[in-house]
């Protein structure tokens, strides 16, 4: 019976993972969440400190804000993702059951990016689908770019290969420069980090995409679509998009000055916003600081950002320390796919949308769990 509750929760899972993949965390949640009230047989969960004081810095939050009715609907929006994490950290799978999981990850990313692919061709400007923006879906296949890096590495599959052209192509499609500078900032990490194999990887992931936006660039002449004028806004220092940004970062920082320690309330900023608005901002409505430091400081304050960075610097800690003790690519691998995620955020916000948000959860709970199987293994 036990085995036959385990392959059930391994089947959910490649399930779950295969939906964040493609984007589709919202019915990722319901397919892991609601199985697990009747499956798990005992709720005690294993408490680590650090993610503990997000939840609880983000409650406070929404308890003295200004809207506390709307910021507590946000709460438990936040709640419900922490909880997942909870029983993602409960389950005790295998290194390989993990490695399974992370593949159907990529092979939902591959058809995001497909499906990506087939929006730029149609509207001939960038990658988008009819349920997710350019950002979000540079976001995912960011993520996903050091992981099927991975496979091509050490397998001889041909549908890796096949994965690993699609997924960066549909990144580079997205025309998302937040999630390009995410992927480079988990590329470099590799670089100063991994050995000569993952180096060697590196040069062909960038000859590659020199390569494919070659070919694109010619395609784009070829058609007479609209990729390369875009791609021109996107070098443009002083386009709308990062202009905006600027106002938009200005204002958040006055809001945080006026809100410091338990900020305005979490999901509160676009009812804030318009009255912190810059006369030269264009934008009335912001959903988002565009900036995930910014963003913890204005709504959860000084407490809910240092309990979200303690979380991120355990967890990358914990990590890094593990990959120098047993020196296995995967594990860096992990840690440079996270900060391909991140990276992204301090440019956009796509990591407060429940779809791509439960990603990071995700990905922190694979690899705390790894570093505590290790520890459990050693004498």
């Amino acid at each position: 019976m036990e085995d036959k509750n385990a392959n059930l929760n391994r089947n959910i899972l490649y399930l779950f993972s295969f939906l964040l993949g493609l984007g589709g965390g919202t019915l990722s949640f319901f397919v892991y969440f609601l199985p697990r009230i009747f499956l798990v047989r005992s709720w005690q969960f294993k408490f680590d400190v650090y993610s503990a004081l997000i939840s609880i810095s983000f409650f406070l939050s929404a308890i003295f804000s200004s809207y506390r009715g709307f910021s507590l609907s946000n709460f438990v929006v936040v709640f419900f993702l922490y909880i997942v994490y909870l029983f993602l950290r409960k389950d005790k799978f295998s290194r390989e059951d993990t490695a399974g999981f992370l593949d159907y990850f990529i092979l939902g990313s591959a058809m995001l990016a497909f499906g990506g692919i087939i929006g730029y061709l149609y509207k001939g400007v960038y990658a988008d689908t009819p349920f997710m923006g350019k950002n979000g879906i540079g976001t995912i296949l960011a993520t996903a770019t050091p992981l099927v890096q991975l496979k091509v590495l050490s397998t001889d599959k041909l549908y890796h290969y096949i994965f690993f052209v699609f997924i960066l192509s549909g990144l580079i499609l997205s025309m998302s420069q937040g999630a390009w500078v995410g992927l480079v900032m988990g590329e470099i990490l590799l670089l100063v980090l991994g050995n000569k194999r993952i180096r060697r990887s590196i040069v062909i992931l960038v000859l590659f995409t020199v390569i494919s936006f070659i070919i694109f660039s010619i395609h784009s002449i070829l058609v007479g679509n609209d990729l390369l004028s875009f791609f021109h806004t996107r070098l443009d220092p002083y386009s709308t998009s990062k202009v905006e940004r600027i106002y938009i970062w200005r204002s958040s920082i006055k809001m945080f000055l006026d809100h410091p320690i338990t900020g305005i309330g979490i999901g509160t900023f676009p009812l804030i916003y318009p009255s912190y608005k810059l006369p030269e901002a264009r934008e009335l409505s912001m959903s988002f600081a565009h900036n995930l430091p910014l963003n913890l400081l204005v709504e959860t304050g000084i407490f809910g950002f240092l309990s979200f960075l303690a979380f991120i610097v355990s967890l990358y800690k914990k990590g890094l320390r593990l990959y120098k003790e047993a020196q296995d690519d995967f594990i860096l691998i992990l840690i440079a796919s996270l900060t391909a995620y991140l990276g992204h955020q301090l440019f956009d916000g796509t990591m407060w949308s429940l779809h791509i948000g439960l990603i990071f959860w995700f990905m922190g709970a694979i690899i705390l769990n790894l570093c505590e199987r290790d520890k459990l293994k050693s004498p």
